[in-house]
C-alpha cells in the first residue's frame, strides 16, 4: 500500500515537493497559510487542554502562524474544516431522542 500524498489540511492543495520536516517558514502553495502552525498539525484539537493533544507542547498564542513547536506533525488527509458527513445524522438522532420533552 503506497503512502498517501501530503495535502494542505486547510485547503486540500497538494504539497508535492515539501519534505517530511516542514520548516517554520513553509507555506501552502494553494492558500498561502503557514504549514508549520497549530492549525495544520495532527495534534491540534480546539477542545483539548492547551488546544493540543500533545501534553508536552508549549502554549502557542497564534494557532494560524508558523511556530517552533518540536512536536509538530502535518495533519493527514483533506481539509480539517470540511463538514463531518455524520453531523446531520447525529443531529437527527438527538432531535428524535428529545422530541417528546
Amino acid at each position: 500500500m503506497g503512502a498517501k500524498a501530503a495535502t494542505c489540511p486547510l485547503c486540500g492543495s497538494g504539497l508535492e515537493g515539501i519534505g517530511a520536516v516542514i520548516p517554520r517558514s513553509e507555506s501552502c502553495p494553494g492558500c498561502g497559510a503557514d504549514l508549520h502552525a497549530c492549525h495544520a498539525c495532527r495534534f491540534h484539537d480546539p477542545v483539548a487542554h492547551n488546544q493540543c493533544r500533545e501534553p508536552k507542547a508549549e502554549w502557542q498564542a497564534r494557532r494560524d502562524r508558523g511556530n517552533y513547536c518540536d512536536f509538530f506533525e502535518l495533519a493527514a488527509g483533506g481539509p480539517q474544516n470540511a463538514p463531518d458527513p455524520r453531523e446531520a445524522e447525529r443531529k437527527k438522532q438527538l432531535d428524535d431522542l428529545f422530541r417528546n420533552f
